[in-house]
C-alpha cells in the first residue's frame, strides 16, 4: 500500500509504479515517455483496456511535491478497485476501466523534483548544475527543470512567452514527451494537478465560448466532488508570463477538455510539509473517475 503524509523520492515513485503494473498485468502498462535533460526516466501507468484515455499529470514543478504522491496513490486504488469489482465514490471502476483508460504520470519533471527534494549535489551533469546554481534560488524553491526552464511555461500555444534564453516552444525533452502523449492516444480529456489554491480552473481564454461553457459544466461537477473553489476567468493569466502551459497546448491542439487542479492551501510554503497528503487525496482521489462519468453522460 502506499502510505500517505510521508516523502517518496524519485526512485520510490519509479519502482512503486513497476511495482503496482507487475501485481496487475492484465490492465496496466508501466511505460518510460521520456527522458530528462539529467537522464532520468519519466514514467507512465495506463490502466484500463478501453481506447478512449484521460489523462493526468503531476510534478511538472518541481517543488510541487504532494501531488505525485496522491497519483502514485491512485493509481494502486483504482487498480485493487478494478481486480475486485469495488467502487470509488459512484464509480463502478471495473465497468468504468473497460469502456476507458486513464493514463497518468505523476512526475513529469523528475529532474526537478529530485533538486527540490535534494538539493543541486542530485545533478549529474556539472553544466546542468552550475545554469541551476546561478538562478541563485533555494533548492527547496526550485520548479524548474535541470536547465533551469519552466516545463508549465514551454509549450507551443497562442499565449507562450520566451523567458529564458535557452528555450524555445517545446524546447525541453519534459515538453516533448507529454506532447507525444497527447498526441499518439485517443484523449477525450486532460487533468492537470498543481499545488497551491485548493482551486480549479478551466477557463482557457483562446477558446471558443462553447469550448468554455463545456469546460465550466464539467468543473463544476469536479468542484462539488472536492470542495474546491471554481476559479474565475480572469485568474487565467495572473501575468502576462503564465501562458505556454500543457492546458493552453492541450485544448488548442487537442480540442477537448483541459482542466488544472490547484490542491494544497494557498498559503502553504515551499517545502510543502507531507501532512498535506491526506487531506488532497480525500478530495481529489475520485476526480479523474467522476470526469470520466461526465465526459460519457
Amino acid at each position: 500500500m502506499i502510505a500517505l503524509n510521508q516523502r517518496y523520492s524519485y526512485q520510490d515513485i519509479l519502482q512503486s509504479m513497476q511495482m503496482i503494473s507487475e501485481k496487475f498485468p492484465e490492465f496496466t502498462i508501466c511505460r518510460i515517455i521520456g527522458q530528462t535533460h539529467d537522464d532520468r526516466h519519466i514514467p507512465m501507468m495506463r490502466i484500463g483496456l478501453g481506447m478512449e484515455t484521460l489523462v493526468c499529470t503531476a510534478g511538472l514543478h518541481g517543488k510541487e511535491s504532494v501531488n505525485p504522491v496522491l497519483l502514485l496513490r491512485m493509481i494502486e486504488e483504482y487498480c485493487t478497485a478494478y481486480r475486485e469489482n469495488g467502487k470509488i465514490g459512484e464509480t463502478d471502476v471495473h465497468h468504468m476501466l473497460n469502456q476507458y483508460s486513464i493514463c497518468f504520470i505523476p512526475l513529469v519533471n523528475p529532474d526537478g523534483y529530485e533538486i527540490a527534494m535534494h538539493g543541486y549535489e542530485i545533478i549529474q551533469n556539472p553544466l546542468l548544475r552550475r545554469i541551476c546554481r546561478r538562478r541563485n534560488i533555494n533548492y527547496q524553491d526550485w520548479k524548474y527543470n535541470a536547465r533551469g526552464v519552466d516545463i508549465n511555461r514551454n509549450f507551443p500555444s497562442k499565449t507562450y512567452i520566451q523567458q529564458q534564453l535557452q528555450e524555445y516552444p517545446a524546447s525541453e525533452q519534459e515538453t516533448q514527451a507529454l506532447i507525444h502523449i497527447f498526441q499518439d492516444y485517443d484523449t477525450i480529456g486532460y487533468l492537470d494537478f498543481h499545488s497551491r489554491g485548493n482551486i480549479i480552473y478551466y477557463y482557457r481564454q483562446t477558446m471558443p465560448y462553447t469550448y468554455n461553457m463545456r469546460c465550466r459544466h464539467l468543473a463544476k461537477h469536479l468542484q462539488r466532488a472536492s470542495g474546491y473553489l471554481l476559479g474565475k476567468k480572469e485568474e487565467e493569466f495572473m501575468s502576462s508570463l503564465n501562458g505556454g502551459n500543457s492546458v493552453h497546448f492541450y485544448s488548442e491542439s487537442i480540442g477537448k477538455p483541459a482542466i488544472t487542479i490547484e490542491t494544497v492551501e494557498d498559503n502553504a510554503s515551499y517545502p510543502l510539509s507531507t501532512a498535506y497528503q491526506s487531506d488532497a487525496y480525500q478530495r481529489i482521489h475520485a476526480l479523474p473517475l467522476i470526469l470520466l462519468q461526465q465526459l460519457k453522460s
